[in-house]
């Protein structure tokens, strides 16, 4: 597990680093800068692009959470809340959103359970007493019987 945690902050560190490259490289034509357009309706002001520069978060933005919030949380079947599965892993797109999680299915002491991939459009994450918790509407019964998670 702590080697899952560990890929899935390594890949929370390098999708937004090879984004912010990719907008530095852009950044390089003194030319045009369509953000300043938008913001302003003009070209930045010195301090203006200064400030733009030092912009960034000082803490948790509202209703976002943690990977270590998800990674080894019980996932709970909405309609029962019975617990399905734990969360094993996430899933994240080019875009460096998350698109998935792996759930490992109902186990007894370690053993039995298989990886499972859900659509991350099938969770449903409230926050209860300030800690997420997640739902699906699929049963441990359907998640059992679905295909195995195979990682590439």
């Amino acid at each position: 597990m702590k080697k899952k945690l560990i890929s899935c902050l390594f890949s929370a560190i390098i999708v937004p680093t090879l984004a912010l490259g990719t907008a530095v490289i852009a950044d390089d034509r003194d030319d045009v800068d369509p953000f300043s357009e938008h913001r302003t309706g003009g070209q930045p002001t010195g301090d203006q692009h200064i400030e733009e520069q030092r912009a960034g978060m000082v803490g948790r933005p509202a209703g976002a959470f943690y990977v270590d919030n998800v990674i080894g949380k019980t996932l709970k079947h909405r309609e029962s809340n019975e617990d399905v599965g734990e969360i094993e892993d996430l899933l994240i797109g080019e875009d460096g959103r998350i698109i998935g999680i792996v759930v490992t299915t109902g186990t007894f002491l370690g053993l039995g359970g298989q990886d499972v991939g859900l659509s991350w459009d099938r969770i449903v994450h409230i926050l209860e007493d300030d800690e997420p918790v997640f739902y699906t509407d699929v049963d441990e019964e359907s998640l059992r019987n679905s295909p195995e998670f195979v990682r590439d």
